[in-house]
């Protein structure tokens, strides 16, 4: 069992795992309201700059919008930092398969709660979506998207992994955009340099520099997100 000053976890309540940290189920001490606490890798956290990481954050403070995930909350400890999110958990049943290391363990079922990789996943999915479905999740990611851009804000590692589906209270399925790490802001026509995302997902001009090591000095704009959606 782990806690914060306000919040409480088992660490055997994985619900995710990505390159910077951990997602457990956790309670509000004094609610009993469950949410998604994510906890940071410490090496990795500490490893960046002051500046990188409070970039997730600051992002995901100036967002709101129901494709977007919503920031709760965050509480620092000694070696211990976490995300509240807002996306509560309306069932207190779920089952996810164990990590293998360096991979993200993918989360098959918490509640209402599913991730867009362990949708293409399922064996019901082989050849891939419905077409109403693909078509449900375009039109949320995308509006999602807008916003982020919107407030000038490009997320750089847009992929299944970092979508999730989350069901309304009438029981309508809600597709929202998660986890910021790499997000950065952006002024009007600024452009940026730094090598974000993921391999299957980046702009071929990304994909040009961080794989092939060609095109140094490129620079990259929100476009880089509509190539990952694409």
């Amino acid at each position: 069992i782990r806690n914060t000053t306000n919040y409480i976890w088992s660490t055997n309540d994985v619900l995710g795992q990505g390159a910077t940290g951990f997602v457990f189920k956790g309670r509000d001490k004094k609610s009993g309201q469950e949410f998604a606490i994510k906890v940071f890798n410490s090496m990795n956290y500490l490893s960046r700059s002051a500046e990188v990481r409070k970039r997730e954050f600051e992002v995901l403070r100036k967002v709101d919008h129901k494709n977007v995930v919503r920031l709760f909350s965050v509480e620092e400890e000694v070696r211990l930092v976490t995300i509240i999110n807002f996306y509560r958990l309306w069932s207190k049943n779920f089952m996810v398969f164990s990590a293998l290391q360096n991979r993200p363990l993918r989360l098959e079922k918490c509640g209402h709660y599913k991730f867009l990789y362990a949708m293409l996943d399922d064996p019901e999915n082989l050849y891939g979506l419905k077409e109403s479905e693909f078509k449900q999740v375009l039109s949320h990611i995308t509006a999602g998207m807008k916003h982020l851009h919107d407030k000038g804000i490009v997320h750089r590692d847009l992929k299944p992994g970092n979508i999730m589906r989350s069901m309304d209270e009438d029981g309508s399925a809600v597709f929202k955009l998660t986890d910021f790490g790499a997000a950065r802001e952006l002024g009007d026509d600024e452009q940026f340099m730094s090598l974000y995302g993921t391999e299957e997902y980046l702009h071929p001009d990304m994909y040009e520099r961080a794989v092939l090591r060609k095109s140094a000095g490129k620079r990259f704009s929100a476009t880089v997100d509509l190539w990952s959606m694409g």
